[in-house]
């Protein structure tokens, strides 16, 4: 046997083992909302955005991956206080459930979520703030890349769905209220760093009445 035939195997073993580094992971069902392993726990600060108003809020989210299925949970509270000191609060709060089909590629998951959310108005600055029953229906797509045993990974994934919301109206000092749905965009990075993750994301509504919510979560994978 000559030399050639000797290292073409070690140089084969060295290409996949060079593949396996930028290569995606083994699919997973939570990949789709953007987690790793069994489930996670975090805290979470965001700034939700409307008709050029900015208000702050702190919260949590926690997530778990039951084979196929996969759930996930979050609750910000956001607080303001008008040009009179009135304080006021609203909630957004989220619970979902996707499941993985059974795709060679991406992990790809129709998704229904039900919850609370801030009622929304193009009058934002001259109403109170409260927080309405919000349904919604999409798809999640995400994809875990890690090179095995490293204990880094990176979780892309972005939702897609119809959302079902209450929006505030005032017109000649009357309130009115509707219900409306509208196409909303939810997407971030997670940064897993053995069993600590962290994960910027944002979330954006079609609506007139838009918003857009900036945060990031931070907590432990396990």
């Amino acid at each position: 046997m000559d030399n050639r035939s000797k290292a073409s195997p070690l140089r084969h073993l060295a290409w996949l083992a060079l593949c396996g580094i930028a290569a995606p992971a083994a699919l997973e069902a939570q990949a789709c909302l953007g987690f790793g392993g069994s489930g996670f726990l975090s805290g979470s600060g965001a700034v939700w955005r409307e008709s050029s108003e900015d208000v702050r809020g702190l919260g949590g989210a926690a997530g778990l991956d039951l084979g196929p299925v996969a759930a996930t949970a979050h609750y910000l509270k956001f607080s303001r206080t008008d040009e009179f000191d009135e304080e006021f609060d609203f909630e957004d709060a989220r619970a979902s459930v996707a499941l993985e089909l059974p795709l060679p590629v991406l992990s790809i998951c129709p998704i229904a979520t039900v919850g609370i959310g801030g009622i929304l108005s193009r009058n934002f600055a001259d109403l109170p703030d409260r927080s309405d029953t919000v349904y919604g229906v999409g798809v999640a797509v995400g994809q875990r890349f890690g090179a095995p045993g490293s204990g880094l990974a990176i979780i892309p994934s972005v939702t897609v769905s119809i959302e079902n919301y209450s929006v505030d109206r005032l017109y000649d000092d009357i309130v009115e209220r509707a219900r409306e749905a509208s196409a909303v965009i939810r997407g971030g990075v997670t940064a897993e760093i053995g069993s600590i993750h962290v994960r910027p994301y944002v979330a954006f509504t079609t609506a007139d009445d838009s918003y857009l919510i900036a945060g990031v979560l931070l907590g432990i994978t396990f």
